[in-house]
């Protein structure tokens, strides 16, 4: 497929989608991109790889040995992550707010790798609300995501799915991590 393009997967395919959204997240693009990445991703029946990685740097996939086993296709923003994020089996992100909660709206398998670079990170606390809840995998430190025993713990996670239907409930949970109120249905 060619660089930029939206086109949805066919449903054979099993793609990976890495999401950094609007922002610069080189550590994590680096780190999915890399040959222990790509290589778990292959031996997981994965058949493709799309990395959005935002104002940060291009990846270098394109001489990779596994390129032939593994479709990639990169790009740093386009209109919408809609396509992608539905076509996807498996979805490597930011923890920003409007991210996880598309993903999870969709039903998606959804790790989480918190950006340590941001100052007064917020993220970790939605990140590790949705991960209590099983809702998705939170990574710590992307880092992490250079040893094979964290790709390993994607397998066999299965996401509870979010509910959803009741507007307040994100901004309450979000609101009980910041301190503003309690964690509760009657608040």
């Amino acid at each position: 497929m060619p660089s930029g393009s939206s086109e949805v997967l066919s449903s054979q395919e099993r793609n990976v989608f890495v999401t950094v959204g609007t922002t610069r997240f080189d550590k994590l693009v680096a780190a999915a991109t890399s040959p222990l990445a790509l290589e778990w991703m292959v031996s997981q029946g994965y058949t493709s790889l799309t990395v959005q990685y935002g104002t940060g740097k291009k990846p270098d996939v394109d001489e990779s040995p596994l390129s032939s086993s593994l479709k990639i296709r990169t790009y740093s923003f386009q209109p919408s992550l809609d396509d992608d994020m539905k076509s996807a089996a498996l979805i490597l992100s930011h923890a920003g707010a409007g991210t996880v909660m598309e993903a999870l709206r969709l039903q998606k398998k959804l790790v989480v790798v918190i950006n340590t670079a941001l100052m007064n990170n917020h993220q970790t606390e939605l990140a590790g609300a949705m991960a209590e809840r099983g809702h998705l995998v939170m990574v710590e430190y992307p880092e992490l995501l250079n040893d094979k025993a964290t790709w390993s713990s994607f397998e066999g996670f299965v996401p509870i799915p979010h509910q959803g239907g009741d507007p307040q409930d994100f901004p309450r949970l979000l609101d009980a991590f910041l301190g503003f109120s309690s964690n509760s249905k009657n608040d």
